[in-house]
């Protein structure tokens, strides 16, 4: 099975905020992404040479993000990788102990690419993201 790293993934309430903090840093925010099926807003931060910062505004307050934003504030909390076959990871990684925590949905603002989570006691929360090539 093979996985790229595609971006870490932070909670945050508010994504300009956050997103200015990053720029100290010399990341350079994108636009703001609003994916309303999963009641989200996503913003990608980019430096040169350095991992990808992934923004998630989550607007369901029963919500894995809004629990942990609440619980321990903005901080990262998830890996994505790109797979190019999604039942197949799926599958590894179940096999391995991860545990699903819902099934792949489009993300329409990831031009319809699919995305799940997963979490393992012994690493936390994963987010595979389908890439075709």
């Amino acid at each position: 099975m093979m996985m790229k790293l595609h971006h870490i993934g932070y909670t945050t309430a508010d994504i300009t905020a956050t997103s200015a903090r990053f720029r100290s840093l010399g990341y350079e925010p994108g636009s703001v992404l609003k994916e309303d099926a999963l009641q989200v807003e996503l913003c990608y931060l980019q430096k040169a040479g350095e991992p990808t910062i992934e923004l998630v505004r989550q607007h369901n307050p029963e919500s894995l993000e809004a629990n942990l934003l609440a619980s321990e504030g903005v901080m990262p909390y998830h890996l994505c990788y790109e797979v190019a076959d999604m039942e197949t990871s799926l599958q590894s990684l179940e096999a391995e102990g991860y545990r699903r925590l819902f099934d792949p949905v489009p993300v329409s603002v990831l031009g319809g690419s699919r995305i799940c989570y997963l979490h393992h006691s012994a690493l936390g929360y994963l987010e595979l993201l389908e890439i075709h090539p």
